[in-house]
């Protein structure tokens, strides 16, 4: 990291933003102020509209309400972080994925005041790894062809005696249609039945569904059932931390990010 600062202007905290931002596809001000528990959001804006002026981060206005910053590809040259790099955010995209934002932030926050490890990887960067290089017409076939065999996130969790649990993470919004289920449920018999099918980065020792409908919480509960592995998929309601706004019951103590009031929505 400090090789790439010495030919620029941009300081180490621009490059750890950047890198925050391309990971996760798109991202608020606010998120960026929990992850970096910056004093205030001002410093954020600061930060942000220096890294907008270089063209490294581009903001986007969704449903005249969320602002979200984008990462661009100069941003990811620069910072050689592996990833695709979204064109443009549809308003079912963006609310997808700030959530998987704010699930990542939460499961950081609570591993760190458990005192367990806790790591990810985003969607954008098992795409990447899975499907490579190549023009845009080839990654997009290839990337249809695989899209149900790429998880929404992958997250490691570390206990105390060094043991990982590697899983399979899928929030879901919308109820899909049951054979669609059927499917994934069959791939996910052979991910949690071997070490590690050729086609995947990681062996998974359990996978979660991230909800709040009841009808999806059924749907998932009745797939499930006529599966070997069934005991290692389970569905979960999205934490009422991040439904309600209430960050400050599972930042760390003495963090020095101010709580995020309702003027931090972009």
């Amino acid at each position: 990291m400090k090789l790439m600062l010495k030919y620029t202007s941009l300081k180490e905290k621009d490059l750890e933003y950047l890198t925050f931002i391309l990971r996760n596809g798109m991202v608020t001000a606010k998120q960026i102020l929990l992850k970096f528990q910056e004093p205030n959001i001002h410093r954020v804006y600061r930060r942000l509209r220096k890294l907008e002026g270089k063209k490294y981060v581009r903001h986007e206005q969704i449903a005249h309400k969320v602002g979200v910053y984008l990462g661009t590809i100069d941003a990811r040259n620069l910072t050689n972080v592996h990833v695709t790099v979204p064109t443009k955010a549809s308003v079912y995209t963006m609310q997808h994925n700030l959530l998987l934002n704010d699930l990542v932030l939460f499961y950081e926050f609570q591993a760190e005041k458990q005192g367990v490890q806790f790591t990810y990887r985003t969607e954008r960067e098992i795409r990447h790894s899975m499907i490579g290089e190549g023009d845009n017409q080839s990654k997009l076939k290839a990337y249809n062809a695989s899209r149900e065999r790429i998880p929404d996130a992958v997250f490691f969790f570390k206990n105390a005696e060094g043991v990982v649990t590697t899983t399979w993470v899928e929030l879901e919004l919308n109820k899909k249609e049951r054979k669609r289920y059927d499917e994934k449920f069959k791939l996910f018999e052979q991910l949690l039945s071997s070490k590690r099918l050729d086609d995947q980065p990681y062996s998974y020792d359990q996978v979660i569904y991230f909800a709040d409908d009841v009808k999806i919480h059924n749907v998932v509960n009745d797939a499930k059932r006529r599966l070997v592995n069934a005991d290692k998929i389970s569905i979960r309601k999205i934490p009422s931390v991040i439904i309600n706004e209430r960050w400050e019951e599972v930042m760390p103590s003495g963090s020095n990010g101010e709580t995020p009031g309702p003027d931090a929505t972009n």
